[in-house]
């Protein structure tokens, strides 16, 4: 019979102080990891809208400054005309002219024929912002009686769509019309134009997205 005496384990546990800190620290930590999160992300969204900004931009300002690039005379004179026009309750300008860069969607239609180029900004059916389109009416000849009253959105969130004029002298203009421009410069096309396109910032609507550029015009001889 073995009369050695008997080893007890004693298991030692945490105590409620123990545990409650142990879960305060783990909730500490679990915080700045989900804060450390949640930036990155916000951050990484916001890389990415403003990537599509940028992107959306210049390919509008491509567009614009290919078009006009193209500009034409037809019939010994320039069809060039640009105001300010009220959309919703907003002023942006407006432009249209003849050149010969002619987007063909049609099975028979031809690139780089002459048509009416217009660009213009329409208030959105939310009410709330402001898109830029383009529109493009092929034709033998310019035809003022077209109303471009429909086309295709190149731009959306449209904060500020203006157009500066320059003549021969150098002067500025924020508006133009290649039939009733006074003096010498009556039938003819404005030596350069500054784009300004502003698109708005969902952050900071006090500092939109601002694109600019200056175009000096080339023109090609056209008599349909």
């Amino acid at each position: 019979m073995n009369n050695r005496p008997s080893k007890k384990i004693f298991l030692k546990g945490f105590t409620l102080v123990e545990i409650l800190i142990a879960i305060f620290i783990l909730s500490l930590v679990m915080a700045t990891v989900y804060a450390s999160y949640t930036g990155t992300l916000k951050n990484s969204r916001q890389l990415e809208e403003e990537g599509n900004i940028y992107k959306m931009a210049r390919a509008s300002m491509d567009r614009i400054i290919k078009d006009l690039s193209s500009l034409q005379k037809s019939s010994g004179s320039f069809d060039l005309h640009a105001e300010k026009k009220n959309s919703g309750n907003r002023e942006f300008h407006s432009v249209s002219f003849w050149s010969a860069s002619h987007l063909a969607f049609g099975e028979n239609e031809s690139e780089e024929r002459p048509a009416e180029i217009s660009y213009y900004v329409r208030e959105d059916d939310d009410g709330k912002s402001f898109s830029l389109l383009r529109s493009d009416l092929s034709g033998a000849k310019p035809d003022q009686t077209k109303k471009a009253d429909s086309g295709f959105i190149i731009c959306k969130n449209i904060d500020t769509f203006r157009l500066t004029f320059y003549d021969a002298a150098g002067g500025e203009s924020d508006s133009w019309s290649a039939s009733s421009v006074p003096g010498q410069e009556k039938g003819k096309a404005p030596e350069a134009i500054k784009i300004e396109l502003f698109l708005v910032n969902p952050a900071d609507s006090e500092k939109p997205y601002k694109f600019m550029t200056k175009v000096f015009l080339p023109v090609k001889e056209q008599t349909p």
